[in-house]
């Protein structure tokens, strides 16, 4: 897994550069709406979030058409990302009333 993604690096250097600062893009948005005291289900927070989930999706389903190859290494960098989102998703159904 950590060789591929090494290899990665060596075959396509500017790909694996432009996914770190889109990962770090994702992580600044996750800080301002932290910094900025932006409640999570709130209309700000839900296009915020939905711009780092649109950011992971490009990487995961448009880049590869374009002979970029995604490794192991890099959904667990996305995964990760995405995962502080959850709270947002959950805070949304909690508003929703449907689970209550």
């Amino acid at each position: 897994m950590i060789a591929a993604y090494l290899e990665s690096w060596r075959n396509q250097p500017r790909f694996n550069m432009l996914f770190l600062c889109a990962m770090v893009l994702a992580w600044c948005i996750y800080a301002l709406i932290w910094l900025t005291g932006i409640a999570w289900g709130s209309q700000e927070a839900n296009i915020l979030v939905f711009v780092i989930a649109a950011v992971c999706f490009i990487f995961i389903f448009v880049l590869p058409k374009y002979s970029f190859r995604i490794v192991a290494v890099h959904y667990f960098i996305m995964v990760a990302t995405l995962v502080p989102s959850l709270a947002n998703g959950q805070e949304l159904m909690r508003q929703s009333g449907y689970f209550s």
